[in-house]
């Protein structure tokens, strides 16, 4: 695996105690003693040539399962996945080999078969909370085909045919960015080549970006040491640019000295010769450096006596000087059976890390963490396409920015690791309007746009002479716009920016109502003979309520129609009765009973036709008045439909 540099002497100490009594078969001979150190690419090469002389099914089955795991700890679940499950035909009796498959498969999206194994797996060994993880994890992305609104772009100028991983943007600089290769160096006349991985040992570069933003070529952190007997990866930088920590693995002859976490001071545009950071207990690994945002709190990755499995993250408090406090696991809110890695902290205090004991799609995903107390966190999955089945980790923000870059193997049939970017695209909320008057009139010169949010925003616009108007909105509010013009009626709209997944355009179309003419609403009507309001009616007025709520210093005269149809007294009779219905429904939306008065008129008053109705009835006429003399005179097809316009209400405004 690519990032095996970072946990070395942890993975070789696990594969001497599972290989203890495995040389049964003198077959194995250096294929046993390469794995048992942790050189995985030449284990692989060693158990293949060991694979192909053996015939005894058990030994084959041993082969195959350490064979498998060379290929898992190098990163490459593709080949993994069948050899384990050639381990299993073959008897090798050691049970984890079907959690290994079911993760190999995961990880290559095989999330169905990945099912099968998981749940074989716990009838053995029910209790495996990796297992219980991991079976979750397969069932959700099954049925999780929702994605984020990130987007991802791999860039291509700063990864190289070899794993480019952990990024991290210069705090002090964001055209600059610091990232781990293990590309071979340019020019070198004799090319280095990690026995563990088979690519090039891990070094830490920087690029900068040009005026156009194009990345310039990656230069190394630190000179190359053709002696050097080291390798260093996953950088963190103080918010002063002046202090990096980063992970360095040391070798002997004998082999790995373990991860250790490193610092150095830049001066006068250099970084100075680099220094151990003591942090307490002797133990295998300290690893992934990340410092908090005031410089105080080093976050990092141990397998320290009592964590809750694998790696977890820990965090140290800086005492003075080079001193820190004694390490504090950050608790079984972010801290797994799994492996935790990879930590990173934003200037807000959230906490990013990858892990795989967390409930993901598949190999290491990114997880925010962010904290509820001095002790507790919440974490939440970045979702896709941050997170794939592939490993996804050592992510890095610009500063009050949703935009920066991670690094992933997806899509990589090697197991290598590529940088991409991310950005959350900003949504914008844009309100366009436009006001328009009875018979095309001018708009009066102190017409007023007020625009109120719910999250206390409060702000006045100019309306152009035309009539139009815009805004820039908030996403996540609700706002009233309250539209203003001398002679007319105050309109009120309202636009809801809350669960916005794309930028929009609201467009508002406002015909502002004369304040000097009687409000005729066409759709206020009643059935012949009935003061009882229809649907049509209510709607007209709610509409009618919310005006009068707009422009409360308004008072109303309300005049209800009958058609001239019946006995004289009983239509005034049946008019008065629709008034007052009228008059009950607006006191109980809130209007004061004060501002209004009602009276009935029968059929005295025949609707005189507008240009609207002539529009809408083409066989009326504007200007036509609606009296039962006119209405003879029309073909009978139309007569019933005319004397319902009569039954009507209009309102007239008293002041």
């Amino acid at each position: 695996m690519n990032r095996v540099f970072l946990y070395i002497i942890f993975t070789a100490f696990i594969a001497s105690l599972l290989l203890t009594g495995c040389s049964g078969s003198k077959r194995l001979g250096r294929a046993q003693s390469l794995y048992e150190v942790g050189e995985y690419d030449r284990a692989i090469t060693a158990l293949t040539r060991a694979y192909r002389r053996e015939s005894n099914r058990y030994y084959r089955g041993k082969i195959s399962f350490y064979l498998a795991e060379s290929y898992r700890k190098t990163n490459q679940p593709r080949r993994a996945a069948p050899i384990y499950g050639r381990a299993i035909r073959f008897g090798y009796p050691e049970r984890k080999a079907k959690l290994y498959q079911a993760q190999s498969l995961q990880k290559i999206g095989n999330y169905e078969e990945a099912i099968v194994l998981y749940e074989e797996y716990l009838e053995d060994v029910a209790g495996d909370p990796l297992a219980h993880n991991g079976l979750a994890a397969s069932r959700r992305a099954l049925q999780d085909e929702q994605k984020t609104r990130y987007e991802i772009t791999a860039i291509r100028a700063l990864n190289s045919r070899n794993s480019d991983y952990s990024p991290f943007i210069a705090p002090d600089d964001p055209s600059q960015i610091f990232f781990s290769s293990m590309r071979q160096l340019p020019g070198a006349r004799r090319q280095q080549t990690s026995r563990i991985t088979g690519q090039a040992p891990s070094r830490i570069y920087t690029a900068r970006e040009d005026s156009r933003g194009d990345w310039m070529d990656a230069q190394l952190l630190f000179e190359n040491d053709p002696t050097q007997d080291w390798e260093d990866g996953s950088i963190s930088i103080t918010v002063d640019g002046r202090t990096a920590y980063f992970t360095r693995a040391r070798y002997e002859n004998t082999g790995p000295m373990g991860t250790e976490i490193w610092q150095t001071q830049r001066m006068g545009g250099r970084w100075g010769e680099p220094s151990k950071v003591e942090l307490g207990p002797d133990s295998l690994i300290f690893a992934h450096p990340a410092i908090s945002p005031d410089g105080n709190t080093l976050y990092f990755v141990s397998d320290l006596p009592g964590g809750f499995g694998g790696l977890d993250i820990w965090k140290v408090e800086k005492l003075g000087g080079d001193q820190w406090s004694m390490p504090i696991n950050l608790g079984a809110d972010i801290n797994t059976a799994g492996n935790e890695k990879f930590p990173y902290v934003r200037a807000n205090g959230n906490l990013y890390f990858s892990s795989d004991g967390h409930i993901g799609f598949g190999g290491l995903d990114i997880f925010r963490a962010e904290k509820r107390d001095e002790e507790r966190w919440t974490v939440t999955n970045m979702g896709r396409p941050i997170n794939s089945e592939s490993d996804d980790f050592g992510i890095t923000f610009h500063r009050g920015r949703e935009v920066g870059y991670f690094s992933s193997s997806r899509d990589n049939p090697r197991g290598f690791d590529n940088i991409y970017q991310f950005r959350l695209p900003v949504i914008q909320a844009v309100m366009a309007g436009e006001i328009t008057l009875p018979n095309n009139e001018p708009i009066p010169q102190n017409t007023r746009v007020r625009i109120i949010g719910t999250d206390g925003s409060n702000m006045r616009i100019n309306v152009e002479p035309a009539g139009t108007f815009n805004a820039l909105l908030e996403p996540g509010n609700e706002y009233t716009i309250l539209i203003s013009a001398p002679g007319y009626f105050n309109h009120r709209e309202r636009v809801d920016t809350r669960n916005l997944t794309a930028s929009r355009q609201f467009e508002l179309n406002v015909q502002l109502t004369s304040a000097q003419q009687p409000l005729v609403f066409e759709n206020l009507q009643f059935e012949s003979g009935s003061y009882n309001l229809n649907g049509n009616a209510i709607r007209e007025l709610e509409r009618l309520a919310s005006m009068l709520n707009d422009n409360a210093n308004i008072e109303i005269n309300i005049t209800a129609h009958t058609d001239a149809n019946g006995d004289l007294t009983d239509l005034v009779i049946l008019s008065q009765q629709r008034a007052e219905k009228v008059m009950e429904f607006l006191t109980s939306r809130g209007i004061a009973q004060e501002r209004l008065s009602a009276r009935g008129v029968g059929g005295a008053q025949p609707l005189k036709v507008t240009e609207n109705l002539a529009a809408r009835y083409n066989y009326l006429r504007a200007g036509e008045e609606l009296n039962e003399a006119y209405i003879q005179r029309l073909n009978r097809q139309y007569q019933s439909n005319v004397r319902a316009l009569n039954n009507r209400v209009e309102f007239s405004i008293v002041r």
